[in-house]
C-alpha cells in the first residue's frame, strides 16, 4: 500500500480530472459558432490500483485523464459527403436552367412562341389586305423581331457558356488549393498524433475541407495504418471522382487545358477540358457535384459529344434546326430535313412582288461584310445559317413592296395571296419538323425546358432536404449544446470542490493524528 499521506495523491488526481473538465467545458463554449467545430471530453478512467500489503486485494489510485476525444460519427460524414455531392451537381443546374427560362420560357414576352405567334397573327391578316404597304410592313416587322430575338437568344446561351467556363476554371482552382490545405493538414496531424495524442482541432478543420470538396465533386476518404502498429498515426487519402487526388502529404491535380477544336460548331472559342495534371481525362460518366452540373450545363447535347445531358448546346442545336428548317421552308417551299415539298407552299423565291419581280430570298443569314446574303444556291448553303447569323432579307425590309405573295406576275393578279396562305399553313404543317408545324417546335422548345428545370429543381429541393437530415443528425452528435455544456460545467464544479473538501478533510484528519495526539 502507499504511503501515509496516499490519500492526498487520491484526492488531487480528482482535482486535476475536474480541472481538466472544466477546461474542455469552456473550450466547447468557445467555440459554439465555429464552423465544423466538434465538442470535445475528456478521456478518464481509474488510475492503476495497488496491492494491499496483506497480499488481499487492491487499492484504488485515483483517476486519471488520458487524452482529449470528440464526438464525431464518421458513418454520418461518409453519408453526408455523396449526397451533398449529388445537391451541388443539381444546384448548379436549377440555377442555370433557370437563367435560360428567363428569355425561352412561353411566359416571356420575348419568347419565341410569343415571337412565332405574332409572325403567323400578321400574315394571316396580309392574307386578307394582300395590297396593303401597311400590312406588308407588319409582317417585315413581326419577321424582324423574330430574328432579332433568336440572335439575342442565342447570344445570352453563348455568353451563359463563357460564364460557365469561368466559373469551371475558378472551381478547379479551387478545388486543388483544398487538396493542397488538406495535404498540409495530413502532414500536421500526422506528426502531431505518432505520440499518442489527438489533434481534434486540426481533424475538424480537415473533415470541414472535405465537406466543401464534396459539394464541388464526388469524394472518398481512406485511413489506412502506417505500420507502426498505432492506432493514432494513420495515413489519410482523399479520392475525387474515384481517382486519387491527395495521399498523405501529396496532391495530385486538376487543370485546365484549352480546347483546340470546338465540341460543337458554334461553342465560343477558348472553352477548358478538365484533366489531371498527368494527362489522364476527368471521368465525367461517373463525376458529381457542382463540377458535373457545369460541365453538363456548358457542353451537354443530349446524346452527342457533350454527353447525354440537355445543356446549353442542345438547346442553341434546337434554334439552329428551327432557323435553317424555316428559312428553307419560306424561301424554296420544301422541308429542309428531306428537301421534299411542302403541300401548298410557295417558296418566297417563286414568287412575286408587288411590281412583278422575281421574289428572291426572305429570310437569309448575315455575311461576313456585316449585310445579308442576297441568294443561297442550294440546300447545302442553309447549312451556313444558324442562330446567330439568322435575318430577314435587308431589300425587303428597306422596302416593303419587295415581299412577294403572289405566285404569278400578272398584274392583275398581284394581290393574289397564294404564297402569303402557303406561309401560314407552316404554323401547323406537321410534316415540317418532327415535332409538328413551326408553333409546334418553338413550344416544344420551352416546354422540355420547362420540364428540365422542373426536374433540376424537384431534385435539389429532395437533395437539399436529404443533406440538411444528416448534417442534423451530424449535428446531433457533434455540436456544442450550451445546456449540456452548463450541466457539465455544474458537475465538473461539484466535483472540484468535492475533491478540494476531501482534501481539507484529509489535512484536519493528520493534523489531530500528528499534532493532537502526538506527546
Amino acid at each position: 500500500m502507499g504511503s501515509s499521506f496516499f490519500e492526498f495523491n487520491i484526492a488531487t488526481t480528482g482535482l486535476f480530472a475536474a480541472r481538466a473538465g472544466l477546461e474542455i467545458t469552456s473550450h466547447n463554449v468557445s467555440n459554439v459558432g465555429t464552423p465544423g467545430y466538434s465538442r470535445q471530453y475528456i478521456k478518464q478512467k481509474a488510475s492503476m490500483p495497488l496491492n494491499r500489503y496483506s497480499g488481499v486485494g487492491q487499492v484504488g489510485t485515483g483517476t486519471v485523464v488520458y487524452g482529449i476525444g470528440q464526438h464525431r460519427d464518421v458513418y454520418l460524414d461518409r453519408k453526408y459527403w455523396p449526397q451533398v455531392s449529388t445537391l451541388g451537381e443539381y444546384s448548379q443546374k436549377a440555377s442555370q436552367l433557370s437563367l435560360m427560362e428567363v428569355s425561352l420560357s412561353e411566359l416571356s414576352k420575348t419568347s419565341l412562341t410569343n415571337n412565332v405567334n405574332d409572325f403567323f397573327k400578321s400574315l394571316s391578316e396580309l392574307s386578307f389586305t394582300a395590297d396593303s404597304l401597311e400590312y406588308r410592313q407588319s409582317v417585315i416587322n413581326t419577321a424582324d423581331t423574330l430574328v432579332t430575338n433568336i440572335r439575342n437568344h442565342a447570344t445570352k446561351l453563348r455568353q451563359q457558356q463563357v460564364d460557365l467556363n469561368d466559373d469551371a476554371y475558378a472551381l478547379v482552382e479551387r478545388i486543388n488549393s483544398i487538396g493542397t490545405q488538406i495535404a498540409s493538414l495530413n502532414e500536421q496531424i500526422y506528426k502531431y498524433e505518432i505520440d499518442g495524442n489527438t489533434a481534434n482541432e486540426l481533424r475538424d478543420q480537415r473533415a470541414l475541407l472535405i465537406d466543401e470538396l464534396s459539394k464541388y465533386a464526388n469524394v472518398e476518404v481512406k485511413e489506412y495504418s502506417d505500420n507502426t502498429g498505432r492506432e493514432l498515426g494513420t495515413k489519410y487519402a482523399v479520392l475525387l471522382n474515384g481517382q486519387e487526388f491527395v495521399d498523405d502529404g501529396t496532391t495530385r491535380k486538376l487543370e485546365c487545358v484549352r480546347r483546340q477544336n470546338p465540341l460543337h460548331p458554334d461553342d465560343p472559342p477558348g472553352l477548358y477540358d478538365i484533366q489531371w495534371e498527368n494527362g489522364d481525362k476527368l471521368n465525367l460518366d461517373t463525376l458529381t457535384g457542382e463540377l458535373k452540373g457545369i460541365l453538363d450545363m456548358r457542353d451537354g447535347d443530349s446524346g452527342g459529344d457533350g454527353g447525354k445531358y440537355k445543356g446549353i448546346p442542345y438547346y442553341i442545336n434546337k434554334l439552329n434546326e428551327f432557323v435553317r428548317t424555316i428559312a428553307y421552308a419560306m424561301n424554296t417551299g420544301r422541308r429542309f430535313s428531306d428537301d421534299g415539298a411542302l403541300d401548298g407552299v410557295i417558296g418566297h423565291q417563286s414568287g412575286f412582288d408587288k411590281d412583278g419581280n422575281n421574289g428572291g430570298v426572305l429570310f437569309t443569314m448575315i455575311g461576313a461584310d456585316g449585310d445579308t446574303v442576297d441568294t443561297l444556291a442550294d440546300r447545302a448553303a442553309y447549312e451556313n445559317i444558324n442562330a446567330f447569323n439568322f435575318a430577314i432579307s435587308d431589300d425587303i425590309k428597306e422596302d416593303p413592296s419587295k415581299l412577294a405573295i403572289s405566285d404569278t406576275n400578272d398584274p392583275t393578279q398581284q394581290s393574289n395571296n397564294k404564297v402569303v396562305l402557303g406561309f401560314l399553313k407552316l404554323k401547323d404543317d406537321t410534316s415540317l419538323f418532327a415535332e409538328g408545324g413551326a408553333y409546334q417546335f418553338v413550344s416544344s422548345i420551352s416546354a422540355t425546358l420547362a420540364i428540365d428545370t422542373k426536374q433540376a429543381n424537384s431534385f435539389n429541393s429532395f437533395y437539399t432536404d436529404v443533406t440538411q437530415s444528416i448534417d442534423n443528425q451530424r449535428k446531433q452528435v457533434s455540436s456544442v449544446s450550451v445546456n449540456e455544456e452548463i450541466s457539465n460545467m455544474v458537475m465538473y464544479q461539484h466535483l472540484y470542490q468535492v475533491s478540494s473538501k476531501l482534501i481539507n478533510v484529509i489535512n484536519e484528519i493528520y493534523n489531530t493524528t500528528i499534532n493532537g495526539l502526538g506527546v
